[in-house]
């Protein structure tokens, strides 16, 4: 149940941080971010859980086959919509289970990886992925919206934060 809590954890961080923000914040290309937008990472990160759960319910898993849902990424609502409804999902994983995995690293698409792994790897990537993810969006944040209250945790991987927690326990 660990990787489920923490997983929707993350999920409501980033609900949190999108309900602070405004319809055209959330979708405004930022030049810090390249000129992507907060929208766009939040969707990125949804669409990463999105897939893995098909993977739950498939035994297949292929992250490369993510929609770039631009009504995702433009949508603050719908983006918290999904965030909860994927919540909820990930809350009723009871139980880990073989799952393959594809990845294409070739130029010309026609060289696929098959990689055996497990729905609970598939979780923990997820989660370390997000973290990742949430990490470039606090930079947006603190540059370009610093009204925002972001969570203390907030893009820090939990390694990190155990590791800072027990230095401080030991001073």
């Amino acid at each position: 149940m660990q990787l489920q809590q923490i997983s929707v954890e993350i999920l409501n961080q980033l609900i949190t941080i999108s309900n602070q923000l405004k319809d055209n914040e959330f979708r405004s290309p930022l030049s810090i971010l390249s000129k992507n937008s907060i929208g766009k990472h939040i969707r990125h990160i949804i669409e990463f859980y999105d897939l893995m759960m098909v993977g739950h319910t498939t035994g297949k898993v292929d992250y490369d086959k993510r929609s770039h849902d631009k009504v995702l990424e433009e949508n603050r609502v719908l983006a918290i919509e999904k965030m909860n409804t994927l919540g909820q999902e990930i809350m009723a994983i009871s139980v880990d289970q073989p799952i393959t995995m594809f990845a294409n690293y070739s130029l010309d698409g026609n060289d696929p990886v098959t990689i055996n792994t497990t729905l609970f790897r598939e979780l923990q990537y997820n989660i370390e992925h997000a973290v990742h993810h949430m990490a470039i969006i606090k930079i947006a944040l603190l540059n370009a919206f610093a009204e925002v209250r972001i969570p203390e945790s907030f893009g820090v991987a939990y390694s990190t934060i155990k590791y800072q927690r027990d230095s401080e326990c030991a001073q």
